[in-house]
């Protein structure tokens, strides 16, 4: 199996109206080749946002999800023939910057239903299904997931888009993103070849800064592997890898960070690591935690992006990535001696760690590039 990593700064053009001259934009991007569906796309979300919350607070990042497949059952549901569903779209979209359940939103809605009724000339029992979803099926996942699966038909094709968007979700509360998390079931896709999960990340308006900071895009992405499939030889279409991106507004960050008081970056050249399983059905969860609280701490660090891998398939890894550092979890680890074992693969050295002392030991055994005897005594 092949997994890869990719992000790149750049600056991107993008059509402009009329005969303008195309628009130029910084933006960075960030991509993973391979994986499991929702546990890639989360990992993806948590490195956007670890981004984003270097300039920002929390409190005011919102993420909307949805997915493909979703909307497409949505529009089957409502009754929205597939030659309007663009039009219906691209008027819905107006939404996509306010908050689901929010006053806000609730009152757009007044304004898109007239648009929808007397510029698309859609039937009124589809409008009312479109505003029955958009107020009562958008919102926090515990709420809005539930009621999706009461009301549409439970298909194998929208029942499969609902356990991803519910997957999704658990990882990133895992990754403690959870709070700031809703189900935008009506919002389209950025970009066509998003084809499953997709999402957008709003920064909200902020009392102390005004009204500037209201619903402004800062990053989207999704899963791409239609597009991926269509260009890939005939060697890979057999058993094609996922894919999944994030394009991130750089200069809309920057610029809205500006007045900001950014706190100081310490990047420094290290060791990767790489945080493996052994037993206990992969460890998951252990392995995120463990992967955010040494992100935390600015050590570069990795995981095979599969729920239960094998010993083999993370040293293949590690070889691969040229990582020669591993953290390992073993359920007996886990379960009674709260400590992990830390091995390098190229000094043939181990050692046992108690979890709480990780990152300390880590950080100073990367100080000498792991060559310190004492370190392994």
């Amino acid at each position: 199996r092949s997994f890869f990593k990719r992000y790149e700064i750049s600056y991107v053009y993008r059509r402009a109206i009329g005969h303008s001259p195309p628009n130029r934009y910084l933006q960075g991007d960030f991509d993973i080749i391979g994986g499991e569906t929702a546990l890639t796309e989360s990992e993806i979300i948590k490195a956007t946002m670890d981004i984003i919350l270097h300039y920002f607070h929390s409190e005011s990042c919102d993420i909307h999800l949805n997915h493909a497949d979703l909307l497409d059952a949505i529009w089957a549901w409502a009754g929205i023939r597939p030659e309007h569903r663009q039009k219906v779209a691209e008027l819905l979209s107006l939404l996509g910057s306010l908050r689901p359940q929010s006053s806000e939103r609730k009152t757009k809605w007044v304004v898109i239903r007239r648009q929808l009724r007397q510029e698309l000339n859609l039937a009124e029992t589809a409008v009312n299904r479109l505003q029955t979803v958009g107020l009562r099926f958008c919102g926090v996942a515990d709420h809005a997931l539930p009621r999706l699966r009461g009301a549409l038909p439970a298909d194998k094709t929208t029942r499969k888009a609902l356990d991803d968007l519910s997957e999704l979700f658990n990882y990133l509360r895992v990754w403690r993103l959870d709070q700031r998390v809703y189900i935008d079931a009506l919002m389209p896709p950025t970009e066509s070849y998003h084809r499953k999960l997709f999402f957008q990340i709003y920064l909200r308006k902020d009392d102390h800064l005004g009204s500037l900071m209201e619903g402004t895009l800062l990053a989207v992405g999704g899963r791409y592997d239609y597009l991926l499939h269509q260009s890939g030889d005939s060697e890979c279409k057999s058993n094609p890898p996922g894919a999944v991106g994030s394009s991130l507004a750089l200069e809309t960050i920057l610029q809205h960070a500006a007045s900001l008081e950014i706190r100081p970056y310490r990047y420094d050249v290290v060791t990767n690591v790489l945080v493996c399983s052994r037993g206990g059905g992969g460890l998951l969860i252990e392995r995120m935690e463990l992967l955010a609280e040494l992100w935390e701490e600015n050590i570069r660090a990795e995981f095979v992006p599969l729920c239960d891998p094998s010993l083999t398939e993370q040293y293949e890894y590690a070889n691969e990535h040229d990582i020669k550092c591993l953290v390992i979890i073993t359920d007996t680890c886990v379960s009674q001696k709260d400590s992990v074992k830390v091995r390098h693969l190229e000094l043939k050295k181990e050692k046992e760690v108690e979890s709480g002392n990780l990152v300390k030991f880590l950080l100073e055994a990367m100080s000498s590039q792991f060559r310190n005897p004492s370190i392994w005594n």
